[in-house]
């Protein structure tokens, strides 16, 4: 795959992704402090683009950044190696066919390139955050219920 860099892109602005998630402290099951307790209003940078930590009374505050400095630029086209084939029916991916025949390779490279990739980069990321919120709170709730069914009570059956 080559890249060309022109002049337009030497004097394109620097891209960036900041995304921030305002999360319910009880829905982290004390992952976070307070800045009441020490867990300070503005979070900490764990050096990896991602600042947490910082909370209010009743809402966790996390950051990620996302540049060139942390994500490479997609690839538009298809990977070295692979084949143009014709897609499937609802199939909107890029698959190098037409109806007519192959497409000439698009162009690789360029804002367009990362901007895609902060896109999956902090698609990826909030997909992992999120998913641990998730656990998180289903091993809480499950600690909570086993808990409270062992005074002889046995456990409710959902439908």
């Amino acid at each position: 795959m080559e890249t060309e860099s022109t002049s337009a892109d030497a004097d394109a602005p620097k891209l960036f992704l900041h995304v921030r998630f305002e999360v319910p402290v009880a829905a982290i099951a004390g992952g976070y402090k307070t800045e009441e307790e020490g867990g300070g209003g503005e979070g900490m940078d764990d050096g990896d683009g991602t600042t947490t930590g910082g909370s209010t009374e009743s809402v966790a505050i996390t950051e990620q950044y996302f540049d060139a400095t942390n994500c490479k630029p997609a690839v538009i086209g298809l990977p070295d190696g692979v084949e143009p084939i014709k897609p499937k029916p609802g199939d909107y991916s890029y698959s190098g066919m037409h109806d007519q025949g192959p497409l000439p390779p698009p162009k690789e490279g360029g804002q367009f390139a990362q901007i895609i990739g902060l896109v999956r980069a902090a698609k990826g990321t909030s997909d992992a955050y999120l998913t641990e919120l998730i656990e998180r709170e289903k091993a809480s709730s499950t600690l909570t219920t086993t808990h409270s069914n062992q005074g002889g009570n046995q456990k409710r059956k959902r439908p």
